[in-house]
């Protein structure tokens, strides 16, 4: 059903242009820009400018990330020469209107609320973490499977961490007969790990888990902290394939393990490459749920 809500969704991967078409199925007037698709859904109205999106509109939804570099709109489908300061969407954007979108710097949020408009972040909820963090075990599954010689099943994996994106990927592990060691510091994630059948091994502050220098086929790390300097990776076995999922600033030496040749991959917004249309749906529907909060309609 058509409303009465005008928004403007600007820049992005694929991710975005999904979203887009989203909630223009939702019902809301949607302009875009900043992706250019060589085939374009008639339910979506293109502009050549940013300004001419935002004219008019009720909310502003960016990418995730909004930025790349703290400073221009992400637009990484769009052409090299489109280059648009966050700053200029704010001053385009009327006062008391809604900006909506994924990982926004704050120095971008201060700015907007300066402004006199209202923000909401939706990376940050927790639906949105949960499902995010299931597309995201899902695509390492299928790198481990793209990259391996050999079978998930009966394949040694460990896994760092104990947070959402490791709960869904050690349940999906398990489920295709790896034999899984999970790495958590906390006794209650060892305590549930080994519940469901994983071996388990406490991480201590500071100390690479010298347990999985040997006999790993594949290392997933979701910990955002390095656990694997140099040290580590010139003992390790050089088949196992180590699998870096962790945000900023990752839990992997990059420098040496560039240096070294390590078998390492630095896999990240693995939803936007591996499942958009899933990713995109996601975003849509967590947009949704905030223009309806937020935007009159009468």
């Amino acid at each position: 059903m058509k409303n009465k809500t005008n928004i403007a969704v600007l820049g992005g991967d694929l991710r975005q242009y999904i979203a887009a078409r989203e909630l223009a199925e939702q019902g809301f007037s949607v302009k875009v820009f900043g992706i250019d698709r060589a085939e374009w859904d008639r339910s979506l109205t293109l502009c050549e400018s940013f300004e001419g999106a935002i004219s008019n509109a009720d909310a502003v939804v960016l990418p995730l990330p909004a930025t790349a570099d703290g400073v221009l709109l992400s637009c990484p489908l769009a052409g090299i020469e489109t280059k648009v300061r966050l700053s200029e969407v704010i001053e385009a954007m009327a006062a008391r209107s809604l900006l909506v979108g994924g990982r926004i710097p704050e120095t971008v949020v201060a700015s907007a609320e300066a402004a006199g408009i209202r923000v909401r972040d939706y990376f940050g909820s927790e639906e949105f973490q949960i499902q995010n963090a299931y597309t995201t075990a899902e695509a390492a599954i299928s790198i481990a499977m793209n990259s391996l010689t050999k079978n998930l099943f009966g394949a040694r994996v460990a896994v760092t961490g104990f947070g959402r994106i490791s709960k869904h990927l050690v349940r999906l592990l398990l489920s295709l007969g790896a034999r899984v060691t999970v790495a958590a510091r906390k006794s209650k994630d060892l305590a549930w790990a080994e519940s469901l059948g994983c071996e388990t091994l406490r991480l201590r502050e500071g100390i690479s888990p010298v347990e999985l220098l040997h006999g790993f086929d594949v290392i997933y790390n979701t910990v955002p902290h390095w656990l694997f300097g140099r040290d580590f990776l010139e003992k390790a076995d050089h088949s196992t394939f180590l699998i870096d999922l962790a945000s900023v600033p990752g839990g992997v030496d990059i420098c040496a393990a560039k240096e070294l040749r390590a078998n390492v991959l630095w896999a990240t917004s693995l939803p936007g490459k591996y499942a958009p249309e899933s990713a995109g749906r996601l975003i849509a529907s967590c947009v949704g749920e905030i223009l309806r909060e937020e935007v009159s309609e009468g």
